[in-house]
């Protein structure tokens, strides 16, 4: 069951980097148009943030 591992918000752009735990994904969310979310998936390793 995928569950999220963080959320952070960029400084420069409208956008938050949201990391699935166990997935191996990373989504970048474009919230410039809050009622048109944008997406982007990123590969990533599986256990990215598993141990700290």
């Amino acid at each position: 069951e995928p569950r999220v591992a963080s959320i952070v918000s960029s400084r420069s752009n409208r956008e938050w980097v949201v990391h699935g735990k166990g997935t191996g994904m990373v989504l970048l969310v474009d919230y410039s148009d809050i009622k048109n979310l944008k997406t982007t998936t990123i590969e990533a390793a599986p256990f990215l943030h598993d141990g700290g």
